[in-house]
């Protein structure tokens, strides 16, 4: 089933949280925690357009404090940089595998425990004791 992402605008009115939806001029809600909005604004949006709700995705947009938002902004990008990380570990470790680096050696370049490498899963060339195979005692 194909879905459709549409947008909550949630900010705060007194105890409660209004909703807009800026994709359907007019459209609106309330919730009383914002941990509701995602639902209630799926149904509200499925209603109103006569669609299932499980065909739309909500993103849901609170308008919070510049602390807040610095911290989300911060968090995402820390994501980000460990994903990019992780990536670019794997590839070193599986060129250096290839390369016929010992095990030893690709611990001290990558700054690596025998746990943390074996984290990373099996290496392609396990020859040189990165593969899936027993890692050697002196590694770590």
């Amino acid at each position: 089933m194909e879905t459709t992402t549409y947008t909550a605008l949630c900010e705060r009115a007194g105890r409660w949280w209004t909703i807009r939806v800026p994709q359907i001029e007019g459209l609106s809600a309330q919730v009383r925690s914002l941990d509701q909005a995602e639902v209630m604004t799926r149904k509200v949006i499925a209603r109103h357009l006569g669609i299932p709700a499980e065909s739309i995705k909500v993103d849901v947009l609170p308008d919070a404090p510049v602390p807040v938002a610095r911290a989300l902004q911060a968090r995402h990008a820390a994501r980000q940089a460990a994903e990019a990380a992780g990536q670019a570990t794997r590839e070193a470790i599986e060129a250096l595998a290839r390369d016929g680096y010992p095990f030893h050696d690709v611990a001290t370049m990558l700054s690596l425990s025998r746990g943390e490498i074996e984290h990373y899963g099996p290496v392609s060339d396990a020859a040189t004791g990165l593969g899936s195979g027993p890692l050697p005692a002196s590694a770590g």
